[in-house]
């Protein structure tokens, strides 16, 4: 079977929220069969105290069905409901 990837491109200019989604959001995507293969975090601003930040990462998973049932998921989709995220994240699937 086809692998299938998550490319994601998150910008969360909250401190809290940003490292609460990291903490929280990774852990879980290993859980459902994902897997990072790269991520690149920077913070939003150059200022001296983290305020928030950019995170880029590919995730791989075993098919495309994999990818989209963890997208589409009741944990992740209130995950994204709960912390009002859900215009910053979304799916493309080819």
């Amino acid at each position: 079977m086809k692998k299938s990837y998550w490319l994601k491109k998150i910008s969360i200019h909250n401190a809290d929220l940003f490292l609460e989604y990291i903490r929280t959001v990774l852990p879980w995507l290993k859980s459902v069969g994902g897997v990072v293969i790269k991520r690149d975090i920077s913070q939003a601003t150059d200022s001296t105290k983290w305020d928030g930040g950019n995170l880029g990462m590919i995730i791989e998973f075993d098919s495309k069905l994999a990818a989209k049932k963890a997208f589409y998921s009741e944990v992740f989709q209130n995950y994204l409901r709960s912390r009002e995220l859900t215009d910053l994240v979304t799916i493309s699937t080819y």
